[in-house]
């Protein structure tokens, strides 16, 4: 059986040359998957008017072929994302439900088998990466549990918005003013914790990685944003990098669903969002 062809990431910026989107450039691929990538936002071709900020939008855990999804919510924060130039967003994860007779949860439980799941998701998200306004995406638990049967689901939407995938982590640079890149670590999550303690040391553990200012995960529905301080050498001084992890919750309704039956704390549909500005600062906030 022959491989599938890779992805020509250089055609596809080509491609992007007309829309009003950052230069994409791939810095690490390992057997397709993007783990490392760059956006440059100062290409005046494509932002003929240098914008003053650009936002940065998380949106994760859609589980979208779940009975309790929450369609019309997430048209508004899509939509929201379309009606401004400087607004984008990367992937968290577990886009479809994905439910098989081999997973935990129930097929019955889902709208539609996952293969259509993906096809529909596809088509949810195509306004976004048609217009280039997807700047990645990692895959979570529920991407993976067609693994088992015909491959990563994720593997496939990424192909089909031709948008840079990762299964587990991938790292992002945005290249925007005269400062140094804002540095973006982006994963799933993993664990099932219940109290926002135990979701903290999830999210901190994970800010331990890398050399990333911001840090994105998901998986346990639920929001929650942290600050740390990390020492680097600055020529003969110490100075202190502020660096920041969010956790955004889930486009799932909280009635009727396992979440419910197994009295797990409810939350509503809070993603994160990362503000940068010209001059380098930068700040968090829940939307």
């Amino acid at each position: 059986m022959e491989d599938a062809p890779s992805i020509d990431w250089k055609e596809i910026d080509r491609l992007r040359n007309q829309l009003v989107t950052p230069r994409l450039q791939i810095n690490q691929e390992i057997e397709d998957e993007i783990k490392y990538v760059s956006y440059d936002f100062e290409d005046r071709k494509r932002f003929p008017r240098p914008p003053s900020q650009i936002e940065l939008t998380h949106l994760t855990d859609l589980q979208y072929g779940a009975r309790n999804f929450k369609t019309d919510t997430f048209h508004r924060y899509r939509d929201w994302i379309l009606s401004s130039p400087n607004r984008f967003c990367v992937l968290g994860g577990d886009i479809i439900d994905a439910a098989t007779v081999l997973s935990i949860a129930s097929p019955y439980e889902n709208t539609k088998e996952p293969r259509l799941q993906v096809k529909g998701v596809v088509k949810l998200l195509e306004p976004l990466a048609s217009k280039g306004r997807i700047l990645g995406y990692v895959g979570g638990n529920h991407e993976r549990r067609t693994c088992k049967t015909y491959g990563d689901s994720g593997a496939q939407i990424a192909e089909d918005l031709q948008i840079p995938y990762s299964r587990g982590v991938q790292l992002i640079d945005l290249c925007f003013g005269s400062s140094a890149p804002l540095k973006v670590s982006l994963w799933h999550g993993t664990g099932g914790a219940r109290t926002k303690g135990a979701k903290a040391q999830m999210l901190h553990r994970f800010m331990s990685q890398a050399d990333s200012d911001v840090y994105m995960v998901g998986h346990l529905h639920d929001s929650l944003v942290l600050f740390d301080w990390r020492q680097r050498r600055a020529g003969r001084k110490i100075t202190l990098q502020k660096i920041a992890g969010l956790m955004s919750s889930s486009f799932l309704d909280y009635w009727n669903s396992y979440a419910e039956v197994s009295a797990m704390s409810p939350s509503g549909t809070m993603m994160g969002r990362v503000i940068l500005y010209r001059d380098g600062k930068w700040e968090i906030t829940l939307k």
